[in-house]
C-alpha cells in the first residue's frame, strides 16, 4: 500500500507539473544614451528564483515562466535599476524591449573602462558592423578621424597630407561611402580634390563612438552603397540632481612637433543639461622614415555648444551648434593647399522614448552645414608665374523622421529623410608675367544643386536560434546646375552644356535582408545580401576641369550619368569562447553595375585648363566591376591578464573592360586600346596587425606592443599606370594608466624602428613620382583630466 501511495504521489507531481502553462520574455537591453546593447545585466523575476543575464549583443530570454502577471527587475553596476510588469501567456513570447540609463552619480566610481572583446570582434548583425569607442580613440595618436580609422581591418584611407585622411572601405571611396554624423546629419566637403571629405569636419576629440557598417545594408540612415560611417558625439544626460562635469585633455606628438588640447563643460540637472566645449591642434611637418622632411603642417580649432531640455518625461530637445577652423593645410601631392576652411554644423533633435506598448520611439532631426573652403598654390613652384586662388561654398540641409514599434516578435522601424545639397564656387588666376592681362576666372561649380528625398522601412526580429533583418529603401533624386560654360580667352566658348540637358531626375529602389543562425552556443553563422544604389555625386555630374583623379587628367562632369548599383553578399562565421575567445571570419562578393569612373575626351572635342595634364576625362559608367575579399578577426578571452588581438583583410578588385591610353616617349597620348579585367585603382593589399597587451593592477595599467605586417601590391591598373607598391611591416608600443577616477595618461611610440615606408593609397607628390612616406618614429602623450 505505501509503494502504491508514493508512485500515486510521485504521478499526481508530475501530471501537475505537465500540466501548468508557462510561456517565455524575451527582448533586447539598451543603453538609453548610446544606443548600444548593454550585457551582463541581471534579470530577475520578483519573487521568484527565474532569472538570467543578457548576452553581449544585450538580448535575454526567460523560459519556463508561469502564465499570468510578473513583475521583472533589471539591473546593473553604473545604471539605474528598473522595473518592469509583463504579462505572459501560455505558449507564447512575451517581448520586452529594456532601456536603461546610467547612473551620473556614479560616472566618476568608475576606474577602469573596458569593452568586451566580445562585442568589439564580433557583429552583432547578420553583416559585418564595427565598433570603435572613445577609451580605443584616446589610447592612439591620431588627427583625425580618416587617420584612426585606417588602422582597423580593412578600412584604409588616401593620404595627401598631414591630416584629413580620406577613409576607404573595402575598396569603396568617396561618395560609395556614406558618412553621417549624429545618425543623420551629412556634409558636403569643399574640395573637388577632397582634401576635406566629410569625416575630416568633425573633430575626432568630441567622438563619443564610430559606426561603420560594411555593405549596402545601413539603409535606415539614407542612400547606402559600400559602407556606413556614422560618427556620434558625446551627449550628455539629465539628472536627479544637479551636477558639473569638467573634463580637459592635453596631447603632445614629437616627429610632428604637434600638440592638442580640449576642454568641455557640462552642467545639468533633472531638466536638462548644457555643454560648452572648445579645442586647438597645432601640428608642424613631419619627417619620414628617412629623415626627409614632409610639407604637411597644419592648425585647426573649434568650439561647439550643446542644449538638452526634457520638456515631458521621456522627451528630450536637443540642439547643437558647432563651428570648426582649418588654416594653413599643407598638401603636398595636390596643386594646392587649403589656406581657410570654415565650417558650420547645426541641428536640432526631438525624441521620444517607450511610447506604450506598441510604439517605442519617435526621433525628429533637422540641420544644415556650411562649408567655405578657400586654397591657393602660395607654396607651389608656378605660383611665380600664376597665382590661382580657389573659394567654393557647400551647403547641405535636411531632415529625417523615424518611429519604431514592435510588432511580432520584433522591432519595425519606418521612417523618412531628405537632403539638399548647393554648391558653387570659381577659381581666380592672376598671370604674374602678364600683369596687363585681367584676372581669369574659371568656374568650378555653377551654381549646382542636388535633392534627394528618401523613405525606409526595417524589421529586426528573433526567435530561438534565429536573429533576421530586413531593410527597404526608396529614393527620389533630383539634380540640376546652371549652364557648364567653358571660354577661352582668344577662342571664346569652347565649351557649353545648357540647363535643361543638366537636369536629371532618378528613382533608386534599395533592399537588404540577413539572418543569423546560432548553431550551438558558441557557434554562428551569418548570411547577408543587398543591393544599394546611389545617384552620382556633384563632382561626376557637375565639375568643371580639375586634376581630381588617381591618373595626370582634368575631369569633366557628366551630367547625364546613371546611378551606380551594388550588388553584394557576406558570410559570416562567428565563435565565442570564454576560454578560447572570439573569432569572426567573413567573405564577401560585390557586382557593380554603371560603374562611374572617367575616359579620354578627343582634344578636338576639350582642352585642359590645368597645366602638366595628359588631357581630359570626363565621366562615364563603364559596365561592371567586382570586389571580394575576406576579413579574419580574432581575440583571447577577457579573464586572463595577458590577451592578444589578430585581425587581416584582403580585397581583389577588378574592372570588366577599361581603356588604356598609349603615351609615347614624350608622355603624350597617340593610342588607345581595350584591358580586360583590368584592376580597380587604390585597391589596399593583403594587410594583417597583431595585438598583445597585459594588464597590471586590475586593470589600471596596461602596455601594448602592435605589429601591422602589409604585403606588396602588385595586383594594380594597368590602364591608370597604377604603380606597385612594396609591402612593409612596422611596430609600436602603446599604454594605458588609469591613475584614478580623475586622471588618465595614455602614450606610446609609433614606428618603433623608424622605418621608411609608404601606403599603397598614399598620394604622389605634385609635379614628381616621387612617393609620400608616412612619418618616422614618433613619440606621444596623451593626458586626461575629468571632476
Amino acid at each position: 500500500m505505501k509503494r502504491v501511495l508514493i508512485l500515486s504521489f510521485l504521478i499526481f507531481i508530475i501530471s501537475q507539473s505537465h500540466g501548468q502553462s508557462t510561456g517565455e520574455i524575451g527582448g533586447q537591453i539598451i543603453n538609453d544614451h548610446s544606443g548600444l546593447p548593454v550585457e551582463n545585466v541581471t534579470v530577475q523575476i520578483v519573487g521568484s528564483a527565474i532569472g538570467t543575464s543578457s548576452d553581449t549583443a544585450g538580448y535575454f530570454i526567460l523560459t519556463n515562466v508561469p502564465e499570468g502577471r510578473h513583475r521583472i527587475t533589471f539591473s546593473h553596476i553604473g545604471f539605474l535599476q528598473i522595473e518592469k510588469t509583463v504579462e505572459v501567456q501560455s505558449d507564447k513570447l512575451s517581448r520586452l524591449d529594456i532601456f536603461i540609463n546610467p547612473d551620473v552619480k556614479l560616472l566618476h566610481e568608475f576606474v577602469v573602462k573596458e569593452t568586451s572583446p566580445d562585442r568589439l570582434i564580433i557583429s552583432k548583425m547578420p553583416y559585418v558592423e564595427t565598433d570603435f569607442y572613445k577609451f580605443q580613440l584616446q589610447n592612439e595618436a591620431v588627427r583625425d578621424v580618416g587617420d584612426y580609422l585606417r588602422s582597423s581591418k580593412n578600412i584604409n584611407g588616401i593620404r595627401k597630407g598631414g591630416t584629413q585622411i580620406d577613409p576607404v572601405v573595402r575598396g569603396f571611396k568617396f561618395s560609395q561611402l556614406n558618412v553621417t554624423l549624429n545618425g543623420g546629419q551629412k556634409i558636403e566637403g569643399g574640395c573637388p580634390n577632397r582634401m576635406d571629405p566629410a569625416s575630416a569636419h568633425v573633430e575626432i576629440e568630441d567622438i563619443e563612438s564610430i559606426k561603420v557598417i560594411k555593405g549596402p545594408y545601413a539603409l535606415r540612415y539614407g542612400p547606402s552603397f559600400g559602407a556606413m560611417i556614422n560618427l556620434q558625439t558625446e551627449q550628455k544626460e539629465t539628472a536627479e540632481k544637479p551636477y558639473v562635469d569638467v573634463r580637459m585633455m592635453q596631447a603632445f606628438e614629437s616627429n610632428w612637433n604637434g600638440d592638442k588640447q580640449q576642454i568641455s563643460v557640462t552642467g545639468g540637472n533633472k531638466l536638462g543639461f548644457i555643454t560648452l566645449s572648445g579645442g586647438r591642434k597645432n601640428y608642424g611637418n613631419y619627417k619620414d622614415g628617412n629623415g626627409q622632411e614632409v610639407q604637411s603642417s597644419f592648425s585647426k580649432y573649434n568650439y561647439k555648444g550643446m542644449l538638452g531640455v526634457k520638456p515631458f518625461k521621456n522627451h528630450l530637445l536637443l540642439l547643437t551648434y558647432e563651428e570648426s577652423k582649418g588654416r594653413d593645410i599643407r598638401f603636398p601631392t595636390l596643386p594646392m593647399d587649403e589656406r581657410k576652411d570654415d565650417t558650420q554644423l547645426m541641428s536640432a533633435d526631438y525624441q521620444v522614448k517607450h511610447m506604450g506598448d506598441l510604439l517605442n520611439f519617435i526621433n525628429l532631426k533637422v540641420y544644415q552645414s556650411d562649408v567655405r573652403h578657400e586654397m591657393d598654390n602660395k607654396y607651389r613652384p608656378f605660383s611665380d608665374t600664376v597665382v590661382a586662388v580657389s573659394i567654393i561654398n557647400a551647403v547641405t540641409a535636411g531632415g529625417r523622421a523615424e518611429a519604431g514599434m514592435k510588432i511580432g516578435a520584433g522591432e519595425l522601424i519606418l521612417g523618412g529623410d531628405l537632403e539638399r545639397i548647393e554648391k558653387d564656387g570659381r577659381r581666380d588666376k592672376n598671370m604674374i608675367m602678364q600683369p596687363n592681362l585681367p584676372v581669369k576666372v574659371e568656374k568650378l561649380w555653377n551654381n549646382a544643386h542636388i535633392n534627394n528625398t528618401g523613405a525606409f522601412a526595417l524589421y529586426t526580429g528573433n526567435r530561438r536560434k534565429w536573429e533576421w533583418i530586413a531593410s527597404a529603401r526608396i529614393d527620389f533624386n533630383q539634380a540640376s546646375s546652371e549652364a557648364i560654360t567653358i571660354k577661352h580667352p582668344m577662342l571664346g566658348e569652347i565649351y557649353h552644356y545648357g540647363e535643361d540637358s543638366i537636369k536629371t531626375d532618378y528613382t533608386n529602389l534599395s533592399f537588404s535582408a540577413g539572418a543569423t543562425y546560432a548553431i550551438n552556443d558558441k557557434f554562428s553563422v551569418s548570411l547577408a545580401a543587398g543591393r544599394g544604389i546611389r545617384s552620382p555625386d556633384m563632382t561626376e555630374r557637375f565639375i568643371i576641369l580639375l586634376p581630381i583623379g588617381y591618373d595626370k587628367f582634368d575631369y569633366l562632369g557628366n551630367p547625364q550619368l546613371e546611378p551606380e548599383a551594388n550588388n553584394e553578399i557576406d558570410l559570416t562565421l562567428k565563435f565565442r569562447d570564454g576560454k578560447k575567445g572570439y573569432l569572426q571570419i567573413n567573405g564577401f562578393y560585390s557586382f557593380l553595375d554603371n560603374y562611374i569612373t572617367g575616359r579620354r575626351l578627343p582634344p578636338a572635342l576639350q582642352k585642359p585648363l590645368s597645366a602638366d595634364v595628359l588631357g581630359v576625362k570626363q565621366f562615364y559608367n563603364a559596365g561592371n566591376a567586382r570586389l571580394r575579399g575576406f576579413e579574419f578577426s580574432y581575440s583571447s578571452p577577457e579573464k586572463y591578464k595577458l590577451g592578444a588581438t589578430l585581425f587581416a583583410a584582403f580585397t581583389y578588385g577588378t574592372l570588366d573592360e577599361s581603356v588604356k591610353y598609349v603615351l609615347n616617349e614624350q608622355g603624350e597620348v597617340v593610342d588607345d586600346e581595350i584591358v580586360y579585367d583590368d584592376a580597380l585603382t587604390e585597391i589596399p593589399p593583403l594587410e594583417s596587425t597583431f595585438n598583445i597587451h597585459y594588464r597590471f593592477l586590475k586593470g589600471r595599467f596596461v602596455p601594448a606592443m602592435n605589429v601591422r605586417m602589409v604585403a606588396s601590391q602588385n595586383h594594380v591598373s594597368e590602364a591608370s599606370y597604377e604603380p606597385s607598391t612594396p609591402g612593409f611591416a612596422v611596430a609600436g608600443f602603446s599604454f594605458n594608466f588609469v591613475f584614478n577616477s580623475h586622471f588618465t595618461i595614455t602614450g606610446g611610440i609609433n614606428n618603433i624602428f623608424d622605418q621608411a615606408y609608404y601606403e599603397h593609397l598614399n598620394r604622389n607628390i605634385i609635379g614628381s613620382t616621387r612617393n609620400l612616406y608616412e612619418p618616422g618614429r614618433s613619440f606621444y602623450i596623451n593626458l586626461f583630466i575629468n571632476f
